[in-house]
């Protein structure tokens, strides 16, 4: 009797053990069918589609197994309408095969807004409607009136910019502001030096002044590197207890030669110094 129980047993060890295996087996045969259906541990670069247009694009991501879809669309002047200024993922990111790339291309043309009426407006709350509105500042002009710094009308391209006006964002808009009729219209000449240009826009139209002539030095040869530059030299020159009139124009001098710009570091430090 105790060595049927024992057979009987070692039958029902076998039949675990072998069915162990074939649980085993069919796993890895599931697991490895999955893998091959999903492509575990297989991933694609995604290439850089960013300056073509959208049919230029697709061969380059039907090469990679990857799809391309538009998501948005924006207006850059500094790209070409109809291309591709931003795309998601990256270019080099990883992804799965099939993967949607979102792209977003530069609008033929920018969008238009209403331009509203702005005048009769401090001038500092002026500048941050405009640029909410997606326009430039450009340049500030003085005329005679009894409200000093009142925006009394804006120009586009040399005429009046009237209010309902249909205007295209990015466009440039300058500011004609009341002189308060006062002798007193002198200010402060700010100092420029290490700063960019935007840096150096930003300051000028905060103390009522406008940019006069650009002079990039030999160093700089395109736009980008213009952007970048560092402004080395400024006329008039910044001392204290000199002014000029509002309204008035800076011309700036750019570089961005290292040893200029390194000069300007010491000469800031000489004047921190007691």
């Amino acid at each position: 009797m105790g060595f049927f129980k024992k057979g009987h047993i070692l039958v029902l060890l076998i039949n675990i053990v072998v069915a162990c295996i074939i649980l085993f087996v069919i796993g890895y045969i599931v697991l490895q069918r999955l893998d091959k259906y999903t492509n575990h541990g297989y991933y694609i670069a995604v290439p850089e589609l960013r300056g073509l247009t959208p049919n230029e694009a697709e061969p380059f991501a039907k090469d990679k197994n990857l799809q391309i879809v538009i998501v948005d669309s924006i207006y850059d002047n500094n790209a070409k309408p109809g291309t591709i200024v931003e795309q998601f993922p990256s270019p080099n990111s990883r992804v799965k095969n099939n993967r949607a790339i979102q792209l977003t291309i530069n609008a033929n043309a920018p969008e238009k807004i209403i331009f509203p009426n702005l005048r009769n407006m401090p001038f500092r709350q002026s500048l941050q409607r405009l640029r909410s509105l997606g326009l430039n500042v450009g340049r500030i002009e003085y005329v005679p009136s009894n409200f000093r710094n009142l925006v009394l009308d804006f120009k586009h391209e040399g005429q009046t910019l009237e209010p309902n006006s249909i205007i295209q964002k990015g466009e440039t808009v300058d500011i004609v502001l009341g002189n308060g009729n006062t002798s007193n219209d002198q200010v402060a000449i700010p100092l420029l030096l290490g700063k960019t240009l935007q840096e150096a826009k930003t300051i000028l139209l905060q103390s009522f002044l406008n940019f006069g002539e650009i002079i990039p030095d030999e160093t700089i040869k395109t736009d980008a590197e213009q952007l970048s530059a560092i402004i080395y030299q400024q006329e008039p020159a910044h001392e204290e207890n000199i002014t000029m009139k509002m309204g008035g124009d800076i011309t700036l001098y750019l570089t961005i030669d290292k040893e200029k710009i390194m000069a300007l570091d010491s000469l800031s430090i000489e004047e921190q110094q007691p």
